[in-house]
């Protein structure tokens, strides 16, 4: 699936030049006007703004910050004078008109750069109204909030991200404790009915963490 560029402009000047260029990189385009453009940045859902600044400075900053909070996209901004621009985060700046091959090295670096920082800012594991926080290892339901152990955080975290299949007692414990032995699996037994007694309404009927009976578990979000 293609990229979409969403390029910001007033006056026409550069949509010509830019449209045929990165269409042919492989890029989708859609081209707007700036007010249209803060009115419709979410609909589109790009991966990259191309934003020619108006001549006011204080304005150029303003609608970048606008379009920043309402897409959390990488913005290149074309401009004859950065002003504020230049500490702005996930805003580059080039002069008008660009050079096209600094332009495509810009893009490409911009979207490199929302890629790996699409893969640090994961943090949070959700089903139904499980909350698992990735960084302090806190499970969250409904009001109450949990400190997990690292060993419960390790099971949960591996149930959460297979929700649906049944993992194996031998997997789990590769997993969380690793070790390839499981001729004892009381810990894991202990484990799975302290996560019971947070994630379920009623710890002694299941119906989230499933025991697939001689082979493991299954973990299911409440509809």
């Amino acid at each position: 699936m293609a990229k979409e560029i969403l390029i910001i402009e007033d006056e026409g000047l550069i949509t010509g030049l830019l449209s045929k260029n990165l269409s042919q990189k492989g890029y989708d385009i859609a081209v707007l006007g700036r007010k249209d453009a803060l009115r419709q940045a979410r609909k589109h859902k790009p991966s990259l703004v191309i934003f020619e600044t108006p001549s006011s400075v204080v304005e150029a900053a303003e609608t970048c910050r606008l379009l920043h909070a309402a897409t959390t996209v990488p913005i290149i901004v074309l401009t004859e004078t950065p002003g504020d621009l230049d500490d702005m985060e996930g805003v580059t700046y080039l002069n008008k008109p660009p050079d096209f091959r600094e332009l495509m090295a810009v893009v490409e670096n911009a979207l490199s750069w929302r890629r790996k920082r699409r893969k640090r800012t994961v943090q949070f594991l959700r089903l139904g109204d499980l909350v698992l926080d990735l960084q302090t290892r806190c499970l969250t339901k409904g009001e109450q909030r949990y400190r997990l152990t690292p060993k419960e955080f390790l099971l949960l975290r591996m149930l959460m991200s297979n929700p649906g299949q049944v993992l194996s007692h031998k997997a789990i414990m590769k997993e969380v404790w690793d070790t390839n032995y499981v001729g004892d699996t009381r810990t894991l037994y202990v484990h799975v009915s302290w996560l019971r007694q947070k994630i379920e309404d009623e710890p002694g009927k299941p119906i989230v963490l499933r025991t697939i009976r001689g082979v493991g578990y299954r973990f299911e979000a409440k509809p």
